[in-house]
């Protein structure tokens, strides 16, 4: 394997998508599939969305399928009123809508794709009244950038919008659902994957440190400060040429595993 096929080639756009449209759900079909392969679902519940590039629609799961029966084609598109645009049958879950609509409608210009999970590490996290700490170096990117929402029941209410997006702030990418589960937004499907991944493994470590009952060898603030703008920069990816190498690499285990995601 040379350089040149790590490179990631997405497949051209059916005649009823266009080519922008086509690459957005190939993207959130990668990611609903790779979800399933790390364990992080919960059948058919739980939702990944993502704008569209300059519309203000999104796509989100049909409401009844498994993460591993997503593809890019049966992705359901719609507006931020919650109105499908395209003729299909599937429903949507409407906590989904709820949740990810508020936060598309709120955070345009940098949120684009939104992740919520009920993986249970992150749900043990939610359950505890204390925050996630950086406990290693991927940990770092956590620092000041994780909300705290308090349960209210299934979101069903669509009052609870306002509350959720004030919870979340403006700097933040990551929601605790508290007593619920984990959300993690990002410009791109990769961004939200990861950050929820790096979630899950800081929260690992720290309830695993906390049980042991020793003492924590704790960050001093100015290296998180610094590890954290290593890798919001880009510079913590040592000379690769994109900002997420290992994207192309999870796509490569994909089309392993089942190349159907991106039909």
């Amino acid at each position: 394997m040379n350089i040149n096929d790590l490179s990631v080639q997405y497949p051209k756009a059916p005649k009823n998508f266009t080519q922008d449209e086509w690459r957005a759900r190939v993207e959130l079909a990668a990611v609903y599939r790779l979800t399933d392969y790390y364990g992080w679902t919960s059948v058919v519940y739980n939702h990944i969305t993502l704008r569209i590039p300059s519309t203000d629609t999104f796509l989100i799961n049909p409401f009844g399928l498994r993460y591993d029966e997503i593809t890019a084609s049966n992705l359901v598109k719609l507006d931020l009123d919650g109105n499908k645009i395209d003729n299909v049958e599937w429903p949507v879950n409407q906590a989904g809508y709820n949740i990810h609509s508020a936060i598309h409608q709120a955070r345009p210009n940098d949120l684009h794709c939104v992740m919520h999970t009920h993986e249970p590490i992150s749900q043990t996290m939610s359950t505890l009244n204390i925050k996630a700490f950086p406990m290693v170096q991927e940990g770092c990117q956590l620092y000041e950038r994780v909300g705290y929402h308090d349960f209210e029941g299934i979101v069903l209410n669509s009052s609870e919008k306002k509350r959720l997006i004030k919870s979340l702030g403006t700097k933040n990418h990551t929601l605790v659902l508290k007593n619920h589960g984990l959300l993690t937004a990002g410009p791109s499907p990769i961004w939200a994957f990861v950050r929820h991944q790096v979630f899950i493994r800081n929260s690992d470590i720290q309830l695993r440190a906390l049980a042991s009952g020793n003492n924590l060898n704790t960050i001093p603030k100015k290296v998180i400060v610094h590890t954290r703008e290593q890798f919001e920069g880009g510079s913590a990816q040592g000379g690769a040429a994109v900002r997420h190498p290992e994207w192309p690499a999870f796509l490569r285990l994909l089309d392993k595993i089942d190349p159907s995601w991106k039909t």
